[in-house]
């Protein structure tokens, strides 16, 4: 039976994948700029329903073929740039197919450990993508590496409402990830995934085509891991992706579906919205004694609805300062504890941003956006860097996020207590010319490096004898493009203190017995050896950028982490007690790699 179900969904996921790719053609218009999740959508091209109606008006009497001719004969030659620009502008096939990323890559992490000695596990060099090669400062903005072989499938609808000034759009967002199809997990639901399927209704009330003004809903049908709080994706909260352990609901079962209602007005916009989402709690039930005599309570476990809410504003407040604020609320269940049976769990807090840019976009991550596959004004998902010499660019940000979460309290029996997570992100980036540099500080004490957990002891507060350390790192990079050769040399180091909790202790004998445990994400854990502290994280990396053509570009780096806070257990020198020890704290990686986008 296991082995028919696996050849089911294999089946299942073969026969979807070869429906969705057979493409209907449609022409395309140049394309647009990416509207970010919230933003008012472009106002679609009139509707007709005729076939062909561009066939039937550029079809000539016959009588005016010859002096149509003769009128052609007699133009000048085209321009090689219109030729250029007409060939550029060639109609395409629509395809469902969107968001593509291909990567091959080959290299080796760490070539100087032998496989085994250091976790996560590093074989001989090969071809494939690994954990390791993504250091703690890249990608900042995204949950993905960049290395990924995955691709989308929209299935886009846009029309015009009944009602004047009324839009409606929805879109079938399907996730396809090439990697785990590799893999042969026989696991449909990570090959298949939702990516933001959703329903939206606009109505406009100003402003002009490309800002549209108005009051719009979203409707998330599936999930709202899109739908989060906060700005840099690194220190969001409130998410769904349970897989990445950014869920805001611990013991979620299945998705959280939703909905989102905004406002966007003349520089300023304001939203609000909400998610559920199922979580198993334990409840108290009233039993019956035998011949209906007596009764006696005891425990059930049942899915229950629990619910978020969220909401947030923001504004221009000059041409060069944008502010944004939010808010959020969330149910997390019930404890399970005998002292605590049956008390809510939830987590509530805010989060601010100001940002200082001139000729640079206030920063929005990708991983919010809605998806719109729009034959008349498709979306340009990877446009390449344009430079323009001696302009001068730059954007600086902050944030800062507080959450209150209850739980159980560890020091007091019977008892919840609020216990806080802070989060702060600073950033700055600049561009002048062919010349591009980012500065980022990002802070996070424990409780919101485990939000998600919730705690260091799962929804329990830290005890009041532990101690703990905060993680904060700071790393900067450059990189310069070379117009010429369309090669973009570049470099990026950081400094990074992770995490940690640490228990103080001594034995019979006086010796210091404590032991720290560096804590770098949910579910990552070093435990160092008795008495050591920890140690703070260097890494590096050079590149070298090769743009082959505007969708593919081959990559070679070096990198370089120092990290004295990597440990394994040894037997000591009688052999019969298994000691934790530091193995060489350097590892040097390289990698090359083919990527295309489109």
């Amino acid at each position: 039976m296991t082995r028919m179900k696996h050849r089911t969904e294999r089946l299942t996921a073969l026969f979807v994948l070869t429906a969705l790719s057979l493409p209907g053609v449609a022409l395309a218009q140049p394309a647009a700029d990416p509207k970010p999740d919230g933003d008012a959508p472009v106002k679609p091209a009139d509707v007709s329903l005729e076939e062909e109606p561009e066939k039937k008006a550029a079809a000539p009497e016959k009588k005016a073929a010859a002096p149509a001719a003769s009128a052609r004969a007699a133009e000048p030659a085209e321009k090689p740039a219109a030729k250029a620009k007409a060939k550029d502008e060639k109609p395409r096939a629509y395809t469902p197919f969107m968001d593509t990323r291909l990567s091959w890559t080959f290299g080796d992490d760490d070539f100087l450990h032998k496989t085994g000695e250091a976790f996560p596990l590093s074989p001989n060099a090969s071809a494939g993508d690994r954990p390791q090669y993504r250091l703690f400062f890249d990608n900042l903005n995204s949950r993905f590496s960049g290395r990924e072989n995955v691709s989308h499938v929209v299935l886009y609808s846009r029309l015009p409402g009944f009602v004047d000034k009324m839009d409606t759009e929805a879109a079938l967002v399907m996730r396809v990830n090439m990697t785990e199809l590799a893999a042969q997990s026989n696991n449909v639901n990570r090959v298949l995934e939702d990516a933001g399927t959703y329903l939206r209704v606009f109505y406009e009330t100003g402003g002009d085509k490309k800002s549209p003004q108005g009051l719009g809903a979203t409707f998330y049908p599936i999930d709202t891991d899109r739908f989060r709080l906060g700005y840099l994706y690194d220190i969001t909260w409130g998410g769904t992706n349970a897989r990445a352990n950014q869920s805001i609901f611990p013991r979620l079962q299945g998705s959280a579906p939703g909905a989102k209602v905004q406002f966007d007005g003349p520089g300023f916009y304001a939203f609000g919205g909400f998610k559920t989402a199922s979580i198993i709690e334990v409840q108290k039930r009233i039993v019956e004694g035998s011949g209906g005599e007596g009764s006696t309570t005891d425990t059930v476990r049942v899915a229950e609805t629990n619910y978020g809410f969220l909401g947030g504003l923001g504004a221009d407040a000059t041409d060069f300062i944008h502010l944004d604020a939010g808010a959020g609320y969330f149910q997390q269940g019930r404890f399970e504890d005998p002292d605590v049976l049956g008390k809510r769990v939830f987590t509530y807090g805010f989060t601010g941003r100001v940002v200082f840019h001139q000729d640079m976009p206030v920063p929005r991550s990708a991983d919010f956006q809605l998806y719109r596959n729009d034959p008349n004004a498709p979306l340009e998902q990877f446009k390449q860097e344009k430079y323009e010499p001696g302009k001068l660019s730059w954007a600086i940000s902050g944030e800062a996020t507080q959450l209150h979460q209850n739980l159980k309290d560890f020091d007091v029996p019977g008892a919840t207590d609020i216990q806080l997570a802070r989060a702060a992100a600073g950033q700055a980036n600049l561009k002048f010319g062919y010349l591009r540099t980012s500065l980022s500080v990002i802070y996070r004490d424990l409780p919101f490096v485990l939000r998600n957990q919730p705690s260091f002891i799962p929804f329990q507060t830290l005890p009041n004898a532990a101690k703990t350390e905060d993680e904060m790192f700071v790393a900067a990079s450059v990189d310069y493009f070379i117009e010429s050769l369309r090669l973009t040399p570049g470099f990026g180091a950081g400094l990074q203190n992770p995490a940690t909790f640490r228990s103080e202790s001594v034995d019979l004998f006086g010796q210091d017995t404590s032991r720290t445990i560096v804590v770098r994400e949910q579910g990552n854990l070093a435990f160092l050896p008795a008495g050591e502290k920890r140690v703070p994280i260097i890494q590096a990396r050079g590149s070298l950028k090769w743009d082959i053509s505007p969708m593919m570009s081959a990559i070679g780096w070096m990198q370089f982490r120092r990290d004295n806070n990597m440990t394994r257990l040894e037997l000591d020198p009688s052999g019969t007690v298994l000691l934790r020890s530091f193995i060489s704290p350097n590892f040097v990686g390289y990698g090359l790699a083919m990527q295309a986008r489109f």
